[in-house]
């Protein structure tokens, strides 16, 4: 059976790598997935650096959440915050650096307890239950570990997301309750 967990980087990790050990058996794999929302996450990333194009371009479009078509527009002329090496942009350094941030620390502390995950990101441009859903596909993966916490209006419900997830889901899904930052 394949194991998929998917963190926004709020799931607490002890909880979670207790859920895996719970349902994990001898031979499954287990994936630590993360969706980044494009381009708001990255507009996110580069305003909250410093980059100055990349903040008034995201004032100049409005909430990034809101606006991201019109803001990605906008920073197709810049390409690049930096002179990159060849193949290694830093809008692509930020969403790595931004999944990593999200994944490792549960992947470290399933590798500690002696279990194999891999950490995977993808990016999605607002459609992360979408994303999420297609990874499973791709994945073959037979339950998905989500945390149940929502960050908008009804924050401690179950998100907008995580309700897609429950309700679309082709598979199990193990919802964790205690999210990191309560």
């Amino acid at each position: 059976m394949n194991i998929m967990v998917a963190t926004d980087g709020a799931l607490n990790p002890e909880r979670a790598a207790d859920a895996v050990e719970r349902c994990l058996r001898p031979g499954d794999r287990v994936y630590i997935m993360t969706a980044l929302n494009v381009p708001a996450e990255f507009l996110h990333r580069l305003g909250s650096s410093g980059v100055k194009a990349a903040a008034e371009i995201a004032h100049e479009a409005g909430h990034p959440m809101a606006s991201g078509d019109r803001a990605a527009e906008r920073l197709v002329p810049i390409r690049a915050v930096s002179d990159p090496a060849p193949g290694d942009t830093p809008v692509l350094h930020a969403l790595a650096s931004t999944a990593t941030a999200r994944t490792r620390p549960l992947v470290d502390l399933l590798a500690s307890r002696g279990i194999d995950a891999e950490g995977i990101w993808r990016t999605t441009e607002n459609q992360t239950a979408r994303t999420i859903l297609q990874t499973i596909d791709q994945k073959e993966c037979e339950l998905l570990i989500i945390g149940s916490h929502g960050h908008g209006r009804f924050d401690g419900l179950l998100g907008s997301t995580g309700t897609k997830l429950v309700r679309q889901a082709p598979v199990d899904v193990l919802l964790i309750r205690n999210p990191m930052h309560r």
